[in-house]
């Protein structure tokens, strides 16, 4: 479905992709997914638009609880689960505010203290992050609070319900070739398949399309996206 356009050398067009990835910001398989997304586009052609959306609702924190083996019906770490996550989803799109690469930067560098060094989510922590991330941090703070970054998280929450993107993490690509659909990869999100997902090499098509079957993926029309 997605492909990009090669001159007779081999080199690509200026082909313009999007990228939707949905995410837990404490989930270790959402953090490694962020990382096959970056990879991919380091190492693409085409030109790249991403965007990490983090995703928050009952769901997620049901998801979180399931994967790491823990008391779902425990209702304080229930609490605890869904607040942690809130607040990282403000500080993020805070962080956004002054750029999407530094919202990004900020989130893996919180990430990684998080689920590789096993450290407790704490200010100090998200303020140590952030001066990592090269963030304006009085601006960042002062960002966090304002009811235009709960709007925003608000309006990111609407996009992942508008493309049923209950689970995390879900891609969603589109493409110049293919701007009225986009195909959201539920499961299996790696570097590999991403780059058999744009490549229009007749050759791999078969195998590209077995990649596509063995994925959990659907089809979103971009026309309902009105937020997009």
């Amino acid at each position: 479905m997605f492909s990009t356009t090669y001159t007779k050398n081999g080199s690509a067009h200026n082909e313009l992709i999007e990228i939707y990835l949905f995410i837990n910001p404490i989930d270790s398989t959402c953090f490694q997914a962020e990382k096959e997304v970056l990879n991919f586009i380091e190492k693409a052609a085409s030109k790249i638009r991403v965007n990490f959306i983090p995703v928050h609702n009952l769901t997620t924190v049901t998801q979180y609880l399931s994967t790491n083996n823990l008391p779902k019906s425990d209702l304080e770490l229930r609490n605890s689960v869904h607040s942690v996550v809130y607040d990282i989803c403000l500080y993020y799109t805070a962080a956004t505010m002054q750029g999407k690469k530094k919202g990004r930067n900020f989130l893996l560098e919180l990430q990684h203290a998080l689920l590789e060094e096993n450290r407790v989510f704490s200010e100090n922590l998200v303020l140590e992050s952030a001066e990592q991330a090269k963030l304006d941090i009085p601006m960042f703070l002062e960002d966090k609070e304002l009811d235009f970054t709960k709007t925003s998280f608000e309006a990111d929450q609407k996009i992942a319900c508008e493309v049923n993107a209950f689970n995390t993490p879900s891609c969603l690509l589109f493409n110049d070739n293919h701007k009225e659909h986009g195909l959201l990869i539920e499961e299996g999100i790696t570097v590999e398949l991403l780059q058999a997902l744009q490549n229009p090499n007749p050759m791999i098509i078969e195998a590209r399309n077995q990649i596509i079957s063995k994925n959990k993926t659907r089809l979103i029309n971009k026309a309902s996206l009105q937020v997009l």
